[in-house]
């Protein structure tokens, strides 16, 4: 797997960022293909392509979740994101964000941020809170969802088939409406 993306504060930039033009929608079997080849450039030309399909493929069935794809005009699919519900002993039980995957030549376009919006409208239409976790050597993750309002729960957390390599994972969390 590859490191995170680099990391550039505001004033580090050698250009200003510029959004991308895109739509955001919930993912259809047609959108596959195209996320298996994003999956593929994001993990390596080893990546199983027929298996990540496979697995698009179930996520698309599950009703406890989402999986939002990123449309970029005359680009096709650019980014996804997934949502999904952990109901582990060792983590609070909810909806999290699960990784977002944007196309190297769409990064620092807004994609991510756009995936992410789209990611909590869903999870505030079914849940008071939302939660993510990353490692905390991925500074890019943590600036993006601080911009949109999380702020960090714990470190003593384990979910379950999740590794944190070199680093240490950090739980987030947003309130997104008053439980009342």
């Amino acid at each position: 797997m590859p490191e995170f993306a680099d990391f550039e504060t505001p004033e580090g930039r050698s250009r200003q960022p510029r959004a991308m033009p895109i739509s955001v929608r919930q993912a259809t079997v047609a959108d596959v293909e195209q996320c298996a080849v994003l999956a593929r450039r994001y993990a390596g030309d080893g990546a199983g392509v027929g298996d990540f399909e496979a697995l698009v493929r179930g996520w698309l069935q599950q009703p406890t979740g989402c999986f939002p794809v990123a449309i970029g005009a005359d680009h096709g699919v650019v980014g996804y994101g997934r949502v999904v519900r952990l109901d582990a002993a060792t983590a609070p039980t909810g909806y999290y964000l699960a990784g977002v995957v944007v196309d190297p030549d769409a990064r620092r376009l807004g994609v991510g941020m756009s995936l992410t919006r789209s990611r909590l409208d869903w999870i505030e239409a079914h849940a008071a809170e939302a939660r993510y976790f990353c490692n905390a050597r991925n500074r890019v993750s943590i600036a993006l969802h601080a911009r949109m309002g999380f702020h960090e729960e714990t470190r003593d957390f384990e979910i379950p088939g999740v590794t944190f390599e070199g680093g240490v994972g950090i739980l987030f969390r947003k309130v997104l409406r008053d439980r009342a």
